[in-house]
């Protein structure tokens, strides 16, 4: 039986014919190879099957989606003023959670692919389209649901917007043409005026150098292209500060290298984009303890490319942590917090851990399964293998919270060691 928000899904791709995804609250997608995606196999069992209680929902915009765009407003001002210019538009599909507001389009003729509205050096909106994906559905990761106000997108060409004199609407050399995949019925078009391929009159064609079709709103600058100087900088800056590391706090290396190193990259201009996605997927992956000297240390590895103090970047990660950790139980059922609050600290952090490794599907580790070690939990919880085997077999597997499914084996001369497999045991996941 499909879960309740894959029966969503599959409403939302039908009724806006659009590609749909599952992600996570992180907003990031459960489906790595979403950008090549068609309508048709976005609703496949497997990918339906993506979904459960904590997997929000994401259309995939612009070409793929047959011209479904929206333009991404995070201040009320500028929402206010857009649809002051555009009375006509303000009963479009438009959805919301923490701040602004979605407004969604059915684009005809061309039009641009992802960008930014700009007035001056500030972001006043964000024209999401081909390279992007939106959550229109789910909670938001401060705790929130996503809201809409049940409307269809309004199908409109880019002459028909209109923008602030003073508001710069850069786009790509290439526009993206509606007339594309998925092809899907439309509402009735606002105007019955021909569409044409003009730019509006506040529309610049950038230079080669203003590119960069996958900005996002944490992006501060115009671009993230690298100098070869700062390169060899931040490499040798990532080597000495690795060597130090391992050096002075051997327990903190092996946790940076395995769960910062290895999944995020360092851009110029993106030190929040990292910490609105690292600390929400650090707080269930290691000990709250272990997450501020870790996103501390991204920032020293990589210090060479950031502007921002480290003093700054660290207020901003201890805000982000208190928010997640405040709005974490929010996530669970009522039967399931009752359960986590009468488990000590630690093994409340045990029990986040492993229920979040429960939730991830993989071709080796179908739902309800995964892999744990007391070495593995011991790093993760930075404490001794043997009192992580305590938590492990001696509580939570006593409990009935996690089911051993197949022993593991030791490490031995010759022999690599085996992760004992187990099973998540608390209803619902």
């Amino acid at each position: 039986m499909l879960h309740p928000n894959a029966r969503k899904a599959h409403e939302i791709a039908e009724a806006l014919g659009a590609v749909v995804i599952p992600v996570y609250r992180s907003k990031k997608p459960k489906y790595r190879y979403w950008r090549s995606l068609e309508c048709a196999k976005c609703l496949t069992k497997d990918l339906l099957n993506l979904y459960d209680d904590e997997t929000n929902i994401a259309v995939v915009q612009g070409e793929p989606s047959s011209g479904i765009i929206s333009i991404d407003f995070d201040e009320a001002k500028a929402l206010k003023e857009f649809l002051a210019l555009n009375p006509a538009l303000k009963d479009t599909l438009t959805t919301s959670a923490a701040r602004g507001a979605n407004l969604w389009f059915k684009m005809q003729g061309n039009y641009p692919k992802l960008t930014l509205l700009k007035r001056g050096r500030s972001i006043w909106a964000e024209w999401r389209s081909t390279g992007a994906f939106t959550v229109m559905h789910g909670i938001h990761r401060e705790g929130m649901p996503y809201t809409s106000n049940e409307q269809k997108p309004i199908s409109i060409c880019l002459d028909d917007i209109v923008l602030p004199e003073d508001v710069n609407f850069k786009t790509s050399k290439e526009l993206t043409s509606s007339e594309q995949l998925n092809a899907a019925p439309a509402t009735t078009p606002l105007h019955t005026a021909p569409c044409t391929s003009a730019l509006l009159h506040n529309i610049e064609a950038p230079m080669d150098s203003d590119l960069n079709n996958g900005t996002t709103k944490e992006d501060e600058e115009q671009s993230t292209l690298l100098s070869p100087a700062l390169i060899l900088e931040q490499l040798k800056t990532r080597e000495e500060a690795l060597d130090a590391l391992k050096k002075d706090n051997p327990t903190l290396h092996k946790p940076y290298l395995k769960f910062v190193d290895r999944n995020f990259t360092a851009m110029p201009h993106q030190r929040n984009a990292f910490l609105t996605e690292a600390v929400p997927f650090l707080y269930r992956a290691v000990a709250p303890a272990l997450i501020m000297p870790l996103v501390e240390f991204f920032y020293i590895v990589h210090k060479p490319i950031f502007n921002d103090s480290l003093s700054q970047h660290m207020k901003e990660a201890k805000a982000l942590l208190k928010g997640v950790s405040e709005t974490y139980l929010n996530y669970l059922p009522p039967n399931e917090q009752k359960l986590l609050q009468a488990l000590t600290e630690r093994e409340q952090i045990a029990y986040r851990i492993l229920r979040d490794l429960a939730m991830r599907v993989t071709d080796d580790s179908p739902v309800r399964l995964f892999f744990m070690s007391d070495d593995e939990l011991g790093l993760r919880l930075a404490i001794k293998s043997m009192e992580a085997h305590r938590i492990l077999k001696g509580k939570l597997t006593k409990l009935g919270i996690v089911v051993v499914v197949l022993n593991g084996t030791l490490r031995s001369k010759g022999h690599r060691g085996i992760a004992t497999t187990y099973c998540w045991n608390v209803a619902p996941l």
